[in-house]
């Protein structure tokens, strides 16, 4: 078993913080040690020299000398031990690669005042080694910065360090919350967006508790209103609540827009803070500019903007470099080392931007990828080190892709990957295992599944090899692959990842984890398309109930795990408990989300389908009008989610015999489906089909014989799409033509073992066109 060795130096004063982390280190212990990984932790409490003859410090400068990562705290002073201590680890580090070194400084209150030695220790660390002390203020920031140093140590990287709801976690175990870490908590942005959400959740509670009040009397007002419908008093009563009603809706539906907006933009943001602290950590350590200290300083004590102004200087310097150095008769590593440092800069500028919310997110996206691709120019240009250019190619594409530019992403990622590879010529190293695992992310968005699925498999080969098949990184490649076999129809090697992923994450993360509910959610997924609704069920509901305990009964997850159940049931035929799950999770969904969000938009869609299918009619129709409605406001009316509410639109009015709409419906879904999914997309083929059945129910068998032969090339072996071509050729008394189609109609069927009353009624049809040809 692998163990890291912690060496903690510090003086007395820091005694509790001391402690502290000793806790953490315990926690951490017990979580790696599931993936083969022991974390031992050297504390002087814990050692005894009084009976050898050796002095007892000389005992722990050989601790020092072992150790894999060394750790310095200051605050107020510099004890003579710990700067021993201190030189001797640094000392091990020029040798020998190892121990890493880190320095944490506590920032000073008013009042406080850091010794002389202490001052000219930091200089020194600065002036000598070009190196930035990690600062921080309280536990939690300390626990956060010696966390990160450690998914440095351990895996070159932070994968497993996430922001969930305002905590910041690393495999499930709380680190810290972003309330209590001053990049954060000090923000300006932040704080703002905070008291927004605050004020807003305040006021949308206060107005839908109105509402509801004035719902539960509305009702009963109704109901009065049926028993006796000629008391006009009454009448006036129940209109003027209506309108109360109605008035107030409308003023709750903006606030909940806002409220749902702000919501991600403040998930973003932290997210974005987040990364700039990373960045930090990353820089820890290593040799750095006096801009970029300042730099650091400014985003550690949350004022990007002021960081920002500080490394403005650094792109125009940056262009001053490159051209010094390319125009130069003599170019020697000075000026090539200016590249670098310029290179170095530009990239802490091109994180710190994307945190500056005063400007508006999409110059902040411009603005970063010039930053990336001057940087990455730059890299070409100067002979940069292929280990330190495959970080930059690195968070230049993670950048890409984060923001949707998938195609060049791809470019990015594959340069990155080479260089990796040429770096690492055994092919077993995480960086690898990232670069592929980024490749088949892309792909996976480029819908190019079979690539996606190559380069998943590789990085689980790695992650497996070095990590453990039981590592949370390793689910997540379990995970990947499980949804891109999905997406391939190999709903048995989608199950078998996804259940190996759902194994970890109860073991790591524990049973009662958001993240683990998205493995029972996925795994729900796939037994859906094997048509094991019963399976289906059974994990749709774990899911469910995950996250109703977690999240609670009103969170937008809780309401998809209904949507989900409501869905199962539809396709078991059960519609009358279809019904009721769609009903509570437009319940949920319309309060958390409002009537203006695409989910809410869902959730009218799938009930106006269980209503469809109880052949109530009229509740489908106008549940569909409502998700249209929605649909077209919010997405536009050239969304393939606008298409569908068309579609279904186009459905019940086939079935309630209005077939002039039903194809004023079908012509807007197929226009859409055309242009966004293309011809031969089983969605689009639908439409061709039903407009066709359509078409030629209202005698128009010219089009409608258009319409049937594009469906019939899209699907030859659909036997409803070779029915509704066989009729239309009927229609127009090519019954040779029909009775082929017929034919081969009954053929599929029983190939396909259909229904014995659709096998018979497609006899039927042979019977009879049989007998008007004869005649």
């Amino acid at each position: 078993m692998k163990t890291i060795k912690i060496f903690l130096a510090s003086s007395e004063e820091l005694d509790n913080d001391r402690m502290a982390f000793g806790n953490l280190v315990r926690r951490l212990d017990d979580m790696y040690e599931k993936r083969g990984i022991r974390i031992k932790l050297f504390e002087w409490e814990d050692y005894d020299a009084a009976y050898n003859n050796r002095r007892k410090q000389d005992e722990y400068n050989d601790h020092v000398r072992q150790c894999n990562i060394f750790l310095a705290l200051f605050h107020k002073k510099a004890g003579k031990f710990t700067m021993e201590e201190f030189d001797i680890a640094s000392e091990e580090f020029r040798k020998h690669a190892s121990p890493k070194v880190y320095t944490y400084c506590k920032d000073l209150k008013d009042g406080e005042e850091e010794s002389a030695e202490l001052k000219e220790f930091k200089q020194q660390l600065f002036n000598e080694m070009g190196h930035y002390w990690c600062r921080y203020d309280n536990r939690e920031s300390l626990q956060l910065q010696f966390v990160m140093q450690l998914q440095l140590v351990e895996s070159s990287q932070m994968e497993g360090l996430k922001v969930e709801n305002g905590e910041v976690t690393l495999d499930g175990l709380r680190v810290a919350s972003m309330d209590k870490l001053q990049f954060a908590a000090a923000n300006e942005d932040y704080l703002r967006m905070q008291t927004d959400l605050n004020e807003l959740h305040d006021e949308i509670e206060a107005m839908q508790l109105k509402l509801e009040k004035k719902e539960a009397k509305l009702e009963k007002k109704k109901a009065k209103l049926e028993e006796d419908p000629d008391d006009e008093d009454y009448q006036e009563e129940y209109q003027e609540l209506k309108e109360e009603v109605d008035e107030l809706t409308d003023r709750l539906q903006p606030k909940l827009n806002k409220y749902n907006k702000l919501k991600e933009d403040f998930a973003e943001h932290q997210q974005l803070l987040f990364n700039t602290a990373k960045r930090v950590a990353q820089l820890q350590g290593e040799r750095i500019t006096e801009r970029m200290r300042r730099a650091m300083d400014a985003l550690t004590e949350g004022k990007v903007r002021e960081a920002n102004i500080i490394l403005d200087e650094a792109e125009a310097d940056a262009r001053r470099n490159l051209e010094d150095y390319l125009q130069s008769k003599e170019i020697t590593e000075l000026k090539r080392q200016n590249v670098i440092t310029s290179i170095d800069e530009l990239l802490l500028k091109a994180t710190s931007v994307m945190s500056d919310a005063s400007i508006p997110i999409e110059e902040r996206i411009e603005k970063a990828e010039k930053i990336y691709q001057q940087a990455d120019e730059m890299a070409q240009k100067c002979a940069y080190d292929k280990s330190s250019y495959a970080q930059l190619l690195l968070k230049y594409g993670d950048f890409l892709y984060t923001y949707g530019k998938y195609s060049k992403a791809l470019k990015v990622y594959e340069h990155e990957c080479s260089l990796q590879t040429e770096l690492n010529v055994d092919d077993n190293n995480l960086y690898i295992a990232t670069s592929y695992n980024n490749l088949g992310n892309v792909h996976r968005r480029l819908k190019e599944n079979e690539l996606a699925l190559e380069y998943y498999m590789k990085a689980v080969i790695i992650r497996e090899q070095i990590l453990g098949a039981e590592h949370s990184i390793t689910a997540q490649s379990y995970n990947n692959l499980g949804i891109v076999y999905h997406d391939l129809h190999d709903y048995k090697q989608a199950l078998d990842y996804h259940k190996r992923a759902l194994r970890i994450k109860e073991t790591v993360l524990g049973v009662e984890h958001p993240s683990t509910a998205i493995s029972y959610n996925n795994i729900g997924s796939v037994y859906s398309s094997l048509k094991d609704y019963d399976h289906a069920l059974e994990y749709y509901g774990t899911a469910g109930k995950i996250w109703e305990k977690v999240l609670g009964r009103e969170h937008p997850n809780t309401a998809t795990s209904y949507n989900n159940i409501g869905s199962i049931y539809d396709k078991l035929g059960d519609y009358d408990h279809a019904t009721k799950h769609h009903l509570m999770a437009l319940t949920i969904r319309e309060k958390a989300l409002g009537l203006e969000h695409p989910d809410t938009a869902q959730s009218y869609n799938n009930l106006g389908n269980a209503y469809d299918s109880l052949e109530d009619y009229d509740r489908a129709l106008e549940c569909y009008q409502k998700a249209v409605e929605i649909r077209e406001k919010v997405l536009g009316k050239e969304h393939t989610s606008t298409a569908s509410s068309y579609y279904d639109l186009g459905s019940v009015y086939d079935s309630l015999g209005d077939y002039s709409h039903a194809i004023e419906y079908y012509r807007k879904a197929v226009d859409i489906r055309e242009k966004k999914l293309g011809d031969n997309h089983s969605a689009t083929v639908s439409v061709y089909n039903d407009l066709a059945w359509a078409l030629q129910t209202m005698g128009e068998y010219d089009e409608a014989l258009l319409w049937a032969e594009k469906a019939f090339s899209g699907s030859p072996d659909d036997t409803e799409i070779i029915d509704t071509l066989a009729t239309v050729y009927q229609g127009l008394d090519r019954d040779e033509e029909a009775l082929e189609k017929y034919e081969l109609c009954l053929k599929l069927q029983k190939e396909q073992h259909e229904s014995e009353e659709s096998i018979h009624e497609t006899e039927e049809k042979i019977e009879e066109l049989k007998k008007q040809m004869k005649q």
